[in-house]
């Protein structure tokens, strides 16, 4: 089950966390994987046998670029991780303009491009199932999140440009989803600081599982939305977030 066998996957944000051990799972389960990334991800590519081009999602070109080599080097684009994103903590009305517009252009315009152009490589792969696109979005995309309004908002109009391109491609045989991580133990999540253990079980309290999850437990829900095993699944924004998201906790 769950197998990728033959298909060729391109993951932004696969240097590091959810991205790199959604690329490990991804080649496990047979995929041919091209990572994209800003920060170098030629190790992780070496790893699983697969390829690295740097990748700045907030320039068109270069996601333009990155599906143009996995067709020019493979034929043709079958799963596409549109994983990249950045965030920031702060009170809203205290946001820096421009830390704003960076989330903005990495989380909303990156997200955009990646659809754009794995849209238009995709529609190019005999039918009837032609491929299957998964969005990073998160917890914030489905609630409202303080200290986070800015990324909040970003993981929104992830959401809403899922389910756009659900509606839009369907017909076509092209399936988009999203996943809505709750708090995850990321480079991302420990940037800046080295939280104490306490730290991180306070995190985990706000989940009905009471801990932080792992990115495997991530990439295993994108390998599923990958894979054929999803045939009828698509338009939908996933939480996979320890009951984050199910109602308050208490005790």
């Amino acid at each position: 089950m769950n197998s990728l066998g033959g298909k060729i996957a391109v993951v932004t944000g696969g240097a590091s966390g959810i991205g790199a051990a959604t690329a490990r799972v991804f080649a496990k389960a047979g995929a041919t994987v091209l990572i994209g990334d800003l920060q170098d991800g030629s190790a992780v590519a070496k790893e699983i046998g697969g390829s690295y081009q740097k990748t700045d999602v907030r320039r068109a070109e270069d996601v333009q670029g990155l599906i143009a080599r996995a067709v020019k080097d493979h034929g043709r684009v079958d799963v596409f991780f549109n994983n990249a994103g950045i965030e920031q903590h702060a009170p809203l009305a205290a946001t820096d303009d421009d830390m704003h517009r960076s989330i903005i252009d990495v989380n909303v315009n990156g997200v955009f491009y990646g659809l754009k152009h794995a849209l238009l490589a995709m529609s190019q792969n005999p039918g009837p199932a032609r491929g299957s696109i998964i969005n990073t979005a998160s917890v914030a995309g489905i609630t409202g999140t303080a200290m986070l309004g800015s990324y909040a908002a970003s993981k929104h109009a992830v959401v809403g440009l899922t389910r756009t391109a659900a509606v839009e491609y369907g017909p076509m045989g092209i399936r988009v989803n999203a996943v809505c991580p709750g708090i995850i133990r990321t480079p991302m999540l420990l940037q800046g600081f080295e939280p104490t253990q306490e730290v991180i079980d306070q995190m985990g309290r706000a989940h009905a599982l009471k801990r932080i999850g792992e990115p495997e437990e991530v990439a295993r829900l994108v390998l599923f939305l990958a894979s054929e095993d999803s045939s009828f699944i698509t338009g939908q924004a996933i939480a996979v977030d320890g009951g984050m998201t199910a109602g308050p906790m208490f005790g």
